[in-house]
């Protein structure tokens, strides 16, 4: 995206390439995805943060996704983009809405073409692709425009499909998703089973990059929950992208709340009603801060519709349906980590390794029995959480349920690393 969009007064000139990045030589190659645990924005004397609160995800099949950023923001690409453009990422505050559309119909008008891969100015490239002419366009009708057209481009950004995983499933002639109306866990069963058949009578076979180590951590990936060495990953991380686009706690806000704020914190943090906040939320849309200890970031809860979520259960009211969502995130895509860390939403582990780890401790608190889903708590006035309860009776609040049929441990990690490593599709 064109830095010249950037609002002029933060700090930096600002465009989508320095968060999403290709080719870093030297520091090597990236899947649409920069190096930075939270990505930066651009500094204003008058909105001082540095940091955006959470990771940049990859941007390959982002077309394919129903809804958009980590906390599910946005549910289309051109929202996203207009977002983007009109945003504190690029610079501008709520109230420079309208400055931000001036800035953005001005520079398409006053663009010449100049600059490295330019093929013609704006108003050429407009009218030969789309068949309009800017100059026609309104400064809101100019924004449709040029988001359409950077949705146009980040739709064809795809993975190919060509890692040791692929090859792996085409010449076993596996099935690489489930089938229509199949849940994953069908899938799963049905997919180890064949693959059992396959190696009782001599006929499974390995290919390049993915050996005998993988296989062994295939079998533990889409393994079903209740099993030994069960993973019950596919539940959540269902191929072919290995993602089920849905949103999850798996507790990493509430360990960098209890971080800053102590053990048992989180559990305690006063969370109103649906009824008793606007949402989406500024103060829980922030990371932890020890001034702060009414910050938190809740994910999707900022912007799920309890009314109509196809996620709420049919025995859930809206009010426990929202406190379900508390700090759920979209489950990322497993396809390309090699390119993509640090992990999760949060840019919390600098290695897949540690991120595995924080994984297992997780599934191992689930099966404690410490870990309960607790209900929406209603704020005192003038409340602020405290400490909360020591260490060895934490609970995760809202976690997902998920997590107790994983009986994953760290003996496993090595295996589940090599398998998710032939996820890694050939860059060049």
């Amino acid at each position: 995206m064109d830095s010249r969009f950037a609002s002029p007064k933060g700090d930096l000139a600002h465009g989508c390439r320095q968060c999403h990045l290709v080719d870093e030589d030297p520091q090597g190659l990236r899947a649409y995805t920069d190096f930075q645990s939270r990505s930066w924005m651009p500094w204003r004397p008058d909105a001082p943060e540095r940091t955006e609160p959470r990771n940049s995800p990859t941007l390959l099949d982002v077309e394919l996704m129903p809804r958009l950023h980590w906390d599910g923001e946005f549910d289309s690409l051109e929202g996203l983009v207009k977002g983007t453009l009109t945003g504190r990422n690029m610079g501008w505050l709520p109230p420079e809405r309208t400055e931000a559309l001036s800035q953005i119909r001005g520079v398409l008008l006053k663009d010449v073409g100049e600059g490295p891969g330019a093929e013609g100015s704006y108003r050429q490239q407009f009218r030969a692709t789309y068949g309009i002419d800017l100059e026609d366009l309104s400064a809101e009708e100019s924004l449709d425009w040029i988001a359409r057209s950077i949705a146009d481009y980040m739709g064809s950004l795809r993975t190919r499909r060509e890692a040791p995983y692929d090859a792996f499933i085409r010449t076993n002639a596996l099935d690489d998703a489930p089938g229509p109306g199949e849940n994953p866990k069908s899938y799963s069963k049905r997919l180890l089973d064949r693959v059992e058949v396959l190696e009782a009578q001599g006929r499974l076979a390995l290919v390049d990059g993915f050996s005998e180590q993988a296989l062994a951590g295939f079998k533990i990936f889409f393994r079903p929950g209740g099993l030994r060495s069960a993973g019950n990953c596919v539940v959540c991380h269902t191929p072919p992208l290995f993602t089920d686009f849905k949103f999850h706690n798996t507790g990493i806000t509430q360990a960098e709340y209890d971080r800053v704020h102590g053990a048992g914190g989180f559990e305690r943090l006063p969370i109103p009603g649906p009824e008793e906040i606007d949402r989406p939320a500024e103060r829980f849309r922030r990371p932890p801060d020890r001034s702060h200890p009414d910050w938190a970031d809740l994910g999707f809860w900022n912007f799920v519709d309890p009314a109509n979520s196809p996620l709420r259960l049919s025995t859930e009211t809206e009010t426990e349906f929202l406190a379900r969502m508390i700090a759920t995130f979209k489950t990322p895509t497993l396809r390309n980590l090699a390119l993509t860390g640090p992990y999760m939403h949060n840019g919390a582990f600098a290695t897949l390794e540690a991120a595995l780890e924080a994984v297992v401790s997780a599934s191992e608190l689930a099966r404690s029995g410490r870990r309960r889903l607790l209900t929406v708590q209603s704020p005192t006035q003038g409340e602020t959480p405290s400490a909360g309860p020591p260490a060895q009776s934490r609970q995760l609040r809202s976690g997902d349920v998920e997590f107790a049929l994983m009986t994953v441990s760290r003996d496993d990690i090595p295996r589940l690393l090599t398998f998710l490593q032939t996820l890694n599709e050939p860059y060049d």
